[in-house]
């Protein structure tokens, strides 16, 4: 089993451009469409596929938080990323160890954080600069190693097409070019894949994180116009907001925020329940959930001249925030597709049930992965 995560590879990128690698996955397997968790961002969605456990219940309910001991997770903080009590749940490289299955990852969000103990038996830190073939060789590598050391799950992400997303738009040419460069590196492994004396049993699974949106500047809310940064304690913005006000602050906040515009602002326990999100000590008292194309800010010297073209953290029911979900193997049925956005959750009972392996705790429906498979 090799799963591969393209980050921020939003579905409709595929019929904008040259993506003949993609187009062949979709004759030979099956295609549909991953609604990601809320919030839809990068770390909370990668450790849900890896759990099968919504953001709110497996820890990382944002790319920044506060937890109950009082520490900051950050995506840029290396010490607080390999921390492991910030992640809870059983990610499927522990429940392979479990079942006495070797695994491997090449930068799964998780997987350098020893999670009850444990790293995935081949691991990488990650490393931006490691070139996109590179990365396909080595899992190709560790396909064709010994039986006795080879993975029987391997888990790899690409930063990309989020990155040029982010800075140039999902309409881009410059972000369907890297999409097409995306698409090559997926041939690139397939071709390399089918030299290898076990490659007809091997279930090849793409997905990925999230999608994007283009920022509308007119749109661009900065709390600072209404609110005193110094009445929070921690604020962590962008289209998904969420604050921590400081003792006797929460309604006063909450009264402020219900008048500005381009925004909704929840007390945490009044979240919609479809976002299965709202009940973690970890989240803010008050979230907000940006209208599509809304960034937000909390700056007292002002939106910045210069920000992001796009980005995502929006509500996951956007069609916007959909991402890719695309299989193929002797698990797959041929040419099938499934139009109803499946949720990303579903990945850790869909993999479990492939490997024979008794999965640990999760959100997901077992049916519905079941449901995705081949029929014997």
């Amino acid at each position: 089993m090799v799963i591969l995560s393209l980050d921020g590879f939003r579905p409709d990128y595929q019929g904008r451009c040259a993506t003949p690698n993609l187009d062949a996955m979709d004759r030979e397997g099956l295609a549909g469409r991953f609604r990601p968790s809320y919030p839809t961002l990068t770390f909370p969605n990668h450790y849900s596929m890896a759990t099968g456990l919504y953001p709110n219940n497996h820890g990382l309910v944002g790319n920044e938080f506060w937890d109950e001991r009082g520490a900051r997770y950050r995506l840029g903080d290396r010490k607080a990323v390999a921390d492991p009590a910030f992640y809870k749940g059983e990610p499927l490289w522990n429940v392979a160890r479990r079942h006495g299955v070797k695994s491997a990852s090449f930068f799964w969000v998780g997987s350098e954080t020893p999670v009850g103990g444990h790293h995935p038996d081949r691991w990488k830190k990650f490393n931006d600069k490691v070139p996109y073939t590179d990365r396909a060789d080595s899992v190709l590598s560790w396909l064709n190693l010994p039986t006795a050391e080879r993975p029987h799950l391997v888990m790899w992400y690409i930063e990309e097409p989020d990155h040029t997303g982010h800075h140039n738009g999902p309409e881009s040419p410059k972000t369907l070019r890297m999409v097409e460069k995306m698409d090559s590196v997926i041939g690139y492994f397939r071709k390399g894949l089918a030299k290898l004396p076990i490659h007809q049993q091997v279930d090849f699974i793409l997905v990925s994180d999230h999608g994007m949106q283009f920022f509308d500047r007119s749109k661009a809310v900065n709390l600072a116009d209404y609110l005193p940064i110094d009445s929070f304690e921690h604020v962590a913005t962008g289209p998904f907001t969420h604050l921590y006000p400081k003792k006797g602050y929460t309604e006063t906040a909450y009264k402020i925020l219900k008048k500005v515009p381009h925004i909704s602002v929840y007390r945490k326990s009044e979240l919609p329940a479809r976002l299965h999100f709202g009940s973690s000590p970890r989240i803010g008292e008050l979230v907000l959930i940006a209208d599509l194309g809304t960034q937000i800010f909390f700056r007292p010297q002002g939106i910045p001249k210069d920000f992001l073209h796009a980005g995502h953290g929006f509500d996951n029911k956007n069609p916007e925030m959909y991402a890719i979900f695309k299989a193929v193997g002797p698990d797959f049925q041929p040419g099938r597709k499934v139009s109803k956005p499946i949720p990303n959750i579903t990945l850790y009972p869909l993999v479990c049930r492939i490997l024979g392996l008794q999965p640990g705790a999760h959100d997901a429906d077992e049916a519905l992965a079941s449901s995705l498979l081949k029929k014997k």
